[in-house]
């Protein structure tokens, strides 16, 4: 289990590494924070997890940067000011109840199942509405525009795990090491989904060489 998540560790780095690449897009600029933050995170998991120390509170705090992140990258790509500014105010909306949820409902030493799914269900929302209203370049193949990968990547990452994870918590109790490798082999699988995609949206984009750090 552990060589699985090992390989969607590198493929996340190596996503990031591309990222850099290209950071005279905007979208790719907040990607490649998200990027930065995922792996910030999954180090924290690592060195928490050799000392037996509880790290979900980790993930409970990332889940808030994720959504914001992912949403503000979804909506540069929108035009309709109505929906720009909806999916502005839920970012105030999630960071609220997220933070509720960890301080009066779900406690940091457990999974943030509940946030993690109202995530995940919003996310998908904007996922929709991103590619019913994505700018049709009738000379160029959607399969070129960077922002479709983007959004097909998230879509579908969140759509294969908000089922699981939304239970997560409760197969912990009476099935810890079934859940464990459930979770391991479903998030990975996922996750090599995500970050493939997000390489090949990112390297739909035109490189330039005074975009180097």
């Amino acid at each position: 289990m552990f060589k699985l998540v090992y390989v969607y560790y590198l493929l996340m780095f190596f996503c990031f590494i591309t990222s850099l690449f290209y950071l005279h897009d905007k979208k790719v600029q907040i990607l490649s924070m998200l990027l930065f933050f995922s792996i910030v995170t999954e180090i924290g998991v690592e060195v928490m997890g050799v000392y037996s120390i509880n790290y979900f509170v980790l993930y409970h705090f990332f889940t808030i940067a994720e959504y914001a992140l992912i949403t503000l990258l979804l909506r540069d790509g929108i035009n309709v000011v109505f929906i720009r500014k909806i999916m502005g105010y839920s970012i105030i909306f999630f960071t609220g109840v997220s933070l509720f949820i960890s301080l009066f409902v779900q406690e940091f030493e457990q999974f943030p199942t509940i946030s993690n799914s109202i995530e995940g269900l919003l996310v998908i929302t904007w996922c929709m509405l991103a590619l019913w209203l994505i700018d049709a370049d009738y000379e160029t193949s959607i399969f070129q525009q960077p922002v479709f990968w983007f959004i097909i990547s998230f879509l579908i990452y969140f759509a294969g795990t908000i089922s699981f994870n939304a239970i997560y918590n409760y197969l912990l109790k009476d099935k810890t090491e079934t859940a464990r490798k459930l979770f391991s082999i479903i998030n990975s699988v996922c996750n090599y989904l995500l970050y493939s995609l997000l390489i090949i949206g990112i390297s739909r984009n035109k490189w330039k060489k005074s975009s180097l750090p």
